[in-house]
């Protein structure tokens, strides 16, 4: 038996490259990522993360972090079931829907990597191996606030750096200016690429079906998350359209919740992070794949890269080269997919310059 030992957490701040303005939470300027590594009594670790905005909440989740670690330690490291059932009970009283899912998805995904490292497989064949490769969108660009011009430079990078899909920012302006600006996303780039729309819960019912109506006559891939988070009713109305097809699902915090999901939409957007780990979003898969609903991924491509590729209806990856600069030699698309690699769990390994050059003190 290998027992845990110890669970470490170390902070980083990654600089993004330019602000990303929000309509309500300001201009982001980092990605603020909490490495956690779960030590064992063979010596070996795990590997896992979360990432957020603000260092300040990320804070919280650390705490929470340490708190677990004194329940775990001991535990057989290959019991995850069991492990995810402790955790899940120590923190009841702050509840499932936030920064606890945080906690239990950077130890459970740490977990998972360990067991992969162990069983000397990588994750997406020790789950299935369904496929191995993903096709990859691009979606660090194309946001809200930029003006056509730039929409028009960075479609055009990204068609013709191989990528078969690319999101683009709607919502937070006047309809005709948003049918404007995905006419030229699409004139750009040509019929032959996948275009999604992200609404990042910007519309009312009726504004999200008015959306959807211009964004299917220019054969637009699908609009994602058109209401605000947790309405399910108006989400309904918006697919009852039927102009195009509607994903959504990333804030989804509970696999109960995938019940209130499956009639509203026509495509699944998972996050692990938001879910609480690789284990709750197995679950979550296996529910929509009974429904056979396609599912793809809400950020974190070097985690999600191995759920997708393991299940039958996985589908897209989102790309954001955000996290590239700590891990030696990440996975990055080639020919616009992510092909997947023989590396034990997660296949990721630390870069400790770039740990050490981004790291954040306390």
């Amino acid at each position: 038996m290998s027992s845990i030992e110890r669970i470490s957490t170390r902070i980083v701040a990654l600089p993004l490259d330019e602000p990303i303005k929000h309509p309500f939470m300001g201009a982001r300027t980092q990605k603020a990522t909490m490495i956690v590594e779960v030590h064992t009594s063979d010596g070996a670790t795990g590997l896992g993360y979360a990432s957020i905005e603000s260092l300040r909440l990320l804070r919280a989740v650390q705490l929470m972090i340490q708190e677990l670690e004194v329940a775990l330690k001991g535990v057989d490291a290959a019991r995850r079931a069991f492990i995810y059932d402790r955790m899940w009970n120590m923190t009841v009283d702050v509840l499932h829907d936030g920064a606890s899912n945080l906690a239990l998805a950077a130890i459970d995904m740490a977990l998972w990597d360990w067991c992969g490292k162990q069983a000397k497989m990588p994750l997406w064949k020790m789950l299935g191996g369904f496929r191995d490769k993903l096709p990859a969108y691009a979606s660090w660009q194309l946001w809200r606030h930029h003006d056509l011009k730039r929409l028009e430079k960075d479609a055009g990078e990204f068609a013709a750096a191989g990528y078969k899909g690319m999101k683009l920012r709607m919502g937070n302006r006047p309809l005709a200016e948003d049918l404007e600006r995905a006419r030229l996303v699409r004139k750009t780039v040509g019929d032959n690429v996948e275009i999604m729309v992200d609404a990042l819960w910007g519309c009312s019912a009726h504004e999200g079906a008015l959306m959807a109506r211009g964004l299917g006559e220019l054969n637009y891939t699908w609009l994602e998350e058109p209401v605000r988070e947790g309405d399910f009713a108006g989400l309904a109305k918006v697919r009852a359209e039927q102009a195009l097809p509607i994903a959504a699902g990333e804030r989804i915090s509970r696999v109960a919740q995938i019940e209130q999901l499956v009639p509203c939409i026509d495509h699944a957007i998972l996050d692990v992070v938001h879910l609480g780990g690789i284990t709750q979003w197995l679950r979550a898969a296996t529910a929509l794949d009974t429904h056979n609903l396609p599912i793809s991924a809400h950020a974190h491509p070097y985690v999600h890269m191995h759920l997708l590729a393991a299940v039958r209806n996985g589908a897209w990856i989102e790309f954001m080269p955000w996290m590239e600069a700590i891990f030696n030699d990440p996975p990055v698309p080639v020919d616009g997919f992510i092909h997947m690699k023989d590396k034990p769990g997660l296949g990721l390994e630390l870069n400790e310059a770039a740990m050490k050059r981004f790291s954040v003190a306390g």
